[in-house]
């Protein structure tokens, strides 16, 4: 019984990043679709709300994994706070992020391929292009992957993002 209670409370503690993916389908109906620069992106759920454009100000929650699907870091890993900036500031999301987000509309879930160059070119220090994933461990994951170009050379990131608000 024991046993039981500690299951059922510990599965009623809300989890952000796996609440994210509530209800999103197995196989969206359309495939990736790649841009010019590399960056590629497939919407795992549409959204309802407004799309995502030039000068707005996005909140989202995200998920950060290697190419190989090996988790490093999410929003719901910073408390569920929002990765919040501005499309098109070039000092606020990394830029596969701000060029594979746009388009997307509130509610909607979105996996973003992120080739190396568009990803944490500038380094994962506060005050960098985001979202930066926090302590030590998460960072060094992505120090492996953008400096030391250990394991897979070339490797890319996958970012899932749902957007969860839009400011003008």
């Amino acid at each position: 019984i024991l046993l039981l209670l500690s299951a059922v409370s510990l599965g009623a503690r809300p989890n952000a990043a796996r609440a994210m993916y509530e209800n999103a389908p197995v196989r969206p109906e359309s495939g990736p679709v790649k841009l010019t620069s590399g960056v590629s992106y497939e919407d795992l759920r549409p959204g309802n709300g407004d799309a995502v454009e030039e000068g707005k100000r996005v909140n989202i929650q995200w998920v950060l994994k290697r190419s190989n699907g090996y988790f490093v870091d999410s929003s719901e890993q910073n408390d569920g706070i929002p990765f919040i900036f501005t499309v098109g500031d070039p000092k606020g999301a990394i830029a596969g992020l701000d060029e594979g987000i746009r388009g997307l509309r509130v509610g909607g879930i979105r996996r973003i391929v992120i080739p190396p160059e568009f990803a944490y070119v500038e380094g994962v220090e506060d005050g960098k292009p985001g979202p930066i994933p926090q302590g030590f461990g998460p960072k060094q994951r992505i120090r492996r992957v953008m400096i030391l170009l250990k394991d897979i050379p070339g490797e890319s990131l996958l970012l899932d993002v749902k957007a969860t608000r839009i400011q003008q």
